[in-house]
């Protein structure tokens, strides 16, 4: 027997951040809404990605304050808590979407399917029961992304199910990515990172504060290679003194769990010879990058189009080629919960009231290390590949400079804008702060505005406050542009006769 046809005004494939935010904003606008998800309500972010990892993080710096003969106890604690807040946030979610308005949550897998007169349809596999048929004006695609796991001897039962003991969620496989390592009841006696990005320089400090052995182990020549390379220092010193041992310029070749041997080989012809294996491994978090979760959705049968990487391909409104269906976050490489949910809220805008939208600009980021790094727009070394050198001015203040760094007794950390020359058009700006999550949004909303440093000079920070930093470094620029504007003037007027870089 056909299904009976289910009509709403959108369906949301995806129940993590962007999807959550579409669902919930079409329906505050008076919108019937199917939300669809497999899985878990809250998607990474909430269950095995922000949540639990800044938890985490959080608990282990206390672990590491305590003597050392309470931290074995106390590890074991901070994971279990980390769980339990982790669960208390997705069941209030979850308790809040029961009791929502025009929102109905739908659990299963979806497809798309093409509907009668083009309108998109969505085919749900639900567990032990028919399969539902969804359909609507528009589909939003929010199905966010999944672990990179590179094909390497040893890594096959990376995310292998949890151990089938009804008391036990302690992984039974020594390989893990960010959607099991959660699931750790206790830390490793040794762990192995592979990757140094944001993901595994954030588990390195926090394993380390638990207690754990860790080794890092990066191809790129350094920790957080998409950061500032300053920045980067800073972190690996971090690291360093909390007793992690790094590796650049190396990649893994293989694991053997039962030898506990990870082996690895130089990543370049020129770098330096290392020991070729890290040995008594106890466990391998696999931190090497993430792809979009766009298989087994039926997309390109639909009309969808993806690139060589799995990505959607999508428009400035989101619109994807099946007509109505639109996809938004890590599906279309967001990379981060806070671009989702900006992106969800410019669709519902869109799906309102479809007047054009502009461009996005850049998103801002930011590594929650011992310190902090947080960054929006291109590295200084990617900005000299766009821009003249001669046009570019950068003005850093240490925040051991600042009266508040001063007072926190901060020996490193700084504040680093990179300005057009003249008219001081803010192109980039790097925080390295011990809470630069909380600074760098003024200076991601300055860069996307192209505000310049000559107004953020004027800028008012509470006394005595790190943000000062950031007015110190314009004030720098004002300073140094002033008995030379003339000069300025016609440099930058020069350039913009002769030419203009692609940003």
């Amino acid at each position: 027997m056909t299904a009976s046809i289910e009509r709403f005004h959108t369906v949301v494939i995806g129940a993590g951040a962007g999807g959550l935010t579409v669902a919930v904003g079409l329906a505050n606008l008076g919108r019937r809404v199917a939300l669809v998800e497999a899985e878990r309500v809250g998607g990474d972010c909430t269950n095995v990605g922000c949540i639990p990892s800044k938890t985490l993080i959080e608990l282990a710096r206390r672990v590491g304050d305590l003597p050392v003969e309470q931290r074995e106890q106390a590890a074991r604690d901070a994971l279990a808590a980390a769980r339990r807040r982790r669960d208390a946030v997705r069941e209030h979610e979850e308790g809040w979407l029961a009791d929502s308005e025009g929102i109905q949550l739908v659990r299963g897998r979806a497809r798309l399917a093409p509907g009668q007169r083009g309108a998109p349809e969505v085919l749900v596999a639900t567990e032990g029961g028919p399969v539902r048929r969804l359909r609507a004006g528009r589909v939003v695609l929010a199905t966010g992304s999944q672990a990179v796991v590179p094909p390497l001897p040893g890594l096959e039962r990376a995310d292998a199910p949890t151990s089938t003991e009804p008391t036990s969620t302690e992984p039974s496989s020594t390989v893990l990515t960010n959607a099991t390592l959660f699931d750790l009841t206790s830390p490793p006696a040794h762990l192995v990172v592979m990757g140094a990005g944001v993901i595994g320089c954030e588990m390195a400090f926090a394993f380390a504060r638990l207690g754990s052995r860790v080794s890092v182990v990066e191809m790129a020549d350094r920790v957080l290679p998409a950061s500032e390379e300053a920045a980067a220092e800073i972190v690996r010193e971090r690291l360093a003194a909390a007793g992690v041992t790094t590796r650049t310029g190396v990649r893994m070749t293989g694991y053997d769990p039962r030898t506990g041997v990870v082996s690895l080989e130089p990543a370049g012809a020129d770098a330096a010879p290392l020991p070729a294996v890290i040995e008594r491994v106890d466990r391998v978090l696999v931190a090497v990058g993430r792809r979009p979760a766009s298989r087994d959705l039926g997309l390109e049968e639909a009309g969808v189009e993806l690139d060589s990487r799995g990505n959607v391909l999508v428009d400035r409104a989101y619109r994807t080629r099946a007509p109505g269906v639109y996809a938004i976050g890590d599906l279309i490489g967001g990379g981060f919960t806070h671009v989702a949910h900006a992106q969800a809220r410019r669709l519902v805008r869109y799906l309102t009231v479809p007047f054009p939208l502009v461009p996005e600009g850049d998103h801002g980021s930011v590594a929650f290390t011992e310190p902090e790094v947080g960054q929006v727009g291109p590295t200084l070394a990617q900005l000299r590949t766009r821009w003249p050198e001669a046009l570019l001015s950068v003005h850093r203040v240490d925040l051991a400079d600042t009266d508040r760094g001063g007072t926190m007794g901060l020996q490193d950390g700084f504040v680093q804008l990179v300005a057009v020359r003249g008219t001081g058009r803010l192109l980039a700006a790097t925080v390295v702060a011990p809470d630069a999550a909380e600074m760098l949004p003024l200076l991601t909303a300055a860069q996307r505005q192209g505000t310049s440093l000559w107004r953020l000079s004027r800028l008012e920070v509470p006394y005595p406050a790190l943000g000062e930093a950031i007015r110190k470094a314009a004030d720098a620029f004002v300073f140094a542009s002033l008995p030379r504007l003339h000069r300025e003037a016609g440099a930058y007027l020069r350039w913009r006769w002769r030419s203009r870089p692609a940003l």
